[in-house]
Order: C-alpha cells, then sequence, then structure tokens
C-alpha cells in the first residue's frame, strides 16, 4: 500500500506543479484537492488573482469575489482524458481505498473511524506532496492556500486548510469567509418540484424492503432513469439515482451502498 500512496503523492505533485508552471505569473492564491458530491476524486484546482472580477473587466468572464473560496467554481483545473494524471490517480485511489476497506470508498461509511482514518490519508498525502514541491522544487508556495472540497463535508475544508497551511497569513481569511457563509446558509434546503418527490418517494420504496438485495436495488434504480419525467429532476437526485444503479458494476459488491447510507442519502433533500 505503501507504493500507491508514494505514486498518489508524485501524481500530485506533478499535477500542481503544470498548473503552477502555466498560471504562476497570474497570482496563484488558492490549490484544492475537488471532490464530488459522492466523494469521489473529481480534479485538482486552482485560483488566481488574475481571474476575480474587478471594475474594469467583463463580469461574466470572471470569478466572483463572493465566490473567491468556492473551489466548485474556480475554471483552472487538472486536464481530464483517460491517461491523464488525476484519472490514474482517481483509480488508485479507489483501488488504496478498497484494498483498506472491504466495502469499497470509506467517506461513504458511516463508521466514524473508517472515515476519520481516510481523511488522516488525504490529508497526509496532501501535506507530503505540498512539502516536497517547496523543498524538493524549490517554491514559493507561502502566498497560497491548500484545502480539501467535499460539498458533503463543508467541515473537511476548515479541517484541511488548518492542517496543511499552519503558517499561511491566508488561513484567518479563508477560515473567517467560510464560517460566515456556512452560518449564512445553514437553514437553506433543495427547492423540490413535485416530480422530485415522487422520484424520491419511489426510491425509499424500493430501499425499504425488509430483504434488502442491492443488485435488485440497482436494477429499479435504473429503471426510474428510464421514465420519461427523470432528466427533468433535480441534477443532485438524477446523479444519486445513477450512483445507485451503477452498484450492479462490480461483481464483488465493492461499490455497494448499505440500506442505511441510501436512506440518509434521500434524507438529505427533506433537510
Amino acid at each position: 500500500m505503501l507504493d500507491h500512496l508514494d505514486t498518489l503523492k508524485e501524481i500530485l505533485i506533478k499535477e500542481f506543479y503544470q498548473l503552477y508552471d502555466q498560471y504562476n505569473d497570474d497570482g496563484i492564491y488558492a490549490c484544492s484537492l475537488v471532490f464530488d458530491e459522492f466523494l469521489r476524486l473529481d480534479d485538482l484546482a486552482i485560483s488566481t488573482e488574475r481571474s476575480i472580477f474587478n471594475d474594469q473587466e467583463d463580469r461574466a468572464q470572471y470569478l466572483s469575489e463572493s465566490d473567491r473560496w468556492n473551489a466548485a467554481k474556480w475554471r483552472y483545473r487538472t486536464t481530464y482524458s483517460s491517461n491523464s494524471g488525476m484519472t490514474q490517480f482517481r483509480a488508485l485511489l479507489d483501488t488504496y481505498f478498497k484494498n483498506q476497506h472491504s466495502f469499497g470508498n470509506p467517506l461513504l461509511e458511516h463508521g466514524k473511524t473508517d472515515q476519520a482514518n481516510t481523511l488522516d490519508v488525504l490529508l497526509k498525502l496532501f501535506k507530503q506532496a505540498r512539502d516536497a514541491l517547496e523543498q524538493d522544487y524549490g517554491l514559493d508556495l507561502s502566498q497560497i492556500l491548500f484545502f480539501i472540497h467535499m460539498p458533503p463535508q463543508p467541515q473537511m475544508e476548515l479541517q484541511s486548510a488548518t492542517y496543511l497551511n499552519p503558517d499561511s497569513a491566508l488561513r484567518q481569511q479563508f477560515l473567517s469567509s467560510k464560517q460566515s457563509k456556512n452560518h449564512a446558509t445553514a437553514p437553506r434546503q433543495f427547492k423540490l418540484s413535485q416530480s422530485d418527490k415522487d422520484l424520491l418517494i419511489d426510491l425509499a420504496q424500493l430501499v425499504r424492503l425488509e430483504a434488502y438485495d442491492y443488485l435488485n436495488v440497482a436494477h429499479q434504480a435504473y429503471l426510474l432513469t428510464l421514465e420519461p419525467h427523470f432528466v427533468d429532476a433535480n441534477l443532485y437526485i438524477q446523479k444519486l439515482i445513477q450512483h445507485i444503479a451503477a452498484m450492479a458494476t462490480e461483481i464483488d459488491g465493492s461499490c455497494a451502498m448499505t440500506q442505511a447510507e441510501i436512506q440518509e442519502r434521500i434524507s438529505q433533500f427533506e433537510r
């Protein structure tokens, strides 16, 4: 497993260096390892001071100041292709977690110990890559804030920023911005159409079956994707159902979600 982690670190170093080499003159101020809403690795993203909107520029072409720390809206990211470094990183990370945890990605588990151990691995890996970029490549990263972006776990941004940037002058600015924004948006709920609610009801009924069989649930979820109104549903509901339908693609059940996990995902739309 150590070979996996060393390879992952080298990929992170290479991918960041390519972005740094291309955009350093634009004033890079932040770098984030970005995960999607299903806690699967998306990409490595950076943002620059030059990309922030000011009064002399076309607002539509630049990043709003209010999105300075919103990694989901940053425009500079690692390229995605079948042979890219981040594609390899994603595959190796999945393999590592599957070998360490028999039920697949432990970030999707409810066991707090597994989650803590997994996040610890990610944090240490990112920290080692950052330190190597400074010590072995001679880069000055003192003006760049590093963090991990996980939409379902906003506290991870705060935790990772604190761990990865102990001496950064930007850290307090980042933490203050995130804490105030999280507080302001805490009561926000998903706006669901009747069609969205019907899909969630159908999905919940599938999962409530006493004899939970993930293959049967995956097949029934796939049938939901064929419903005419599926394409008009909330994007996050679509992705959840597609994710459940994909459980049948691994014959060893390594990507299967438990009954409790699916129910928890459904309940997030009701909060």
